[in-house]
């Protein structure tokens, strides 16, 4: 009895979807703000290079008035993209852990599709 009510809630978690998984950002969406670098928002820190970090920093730039950070877009997640990941969870009330993940992609695609600034 045991191994036939172990397998059917097996069967209901699969079939039914009811397993949970870490959750990602959506995509950046071509045609928005700076997509011509990548649709992929991967979870970054400091030392991150590529066409992800571009996309990132291309992102801060339109989600925090340059007056703080205007920062080249080189692919490098170096002090400068640090410091503007800070600014920018700290403005848009997130936990300031210079981490890029979902919460703050989610933050930067909101912030940078628009015209206002986060801070």
């Amino acid at each position: 009895m045991r191994k036939i009510l172990g397998a059917m809630a097996v069967a209901g978690l699969v079939l039914g979807g009811g397993i949970a998984t870490a959750g990602t950002a959506s995509a950046a969406q071509p045609g928005k703000p700076c997509s011509w670098y990548t649709t992929s928002e991967p979870l970054l820190k400091a030392g991150a290079t590529g066409n992800a970090v571009k996309a990132l920093q291309c992102e801060l730039n339109r989600s925090i008035s340059t007056s703080f950070y205007p920062l080249t877009e080189d692919g490098v997640f170096g002090q400068a993209t640090l410091n503007a990941v800070y600014t920018l969870q700290g403005c848009a009330g997130l936990s300031k852990d210079g981490e890029v993940g979902p919460l703050t992609w989610a933050k930067l695609d909101y912030y940078s599709s628009g015209s206002n600034y986060a801070c």
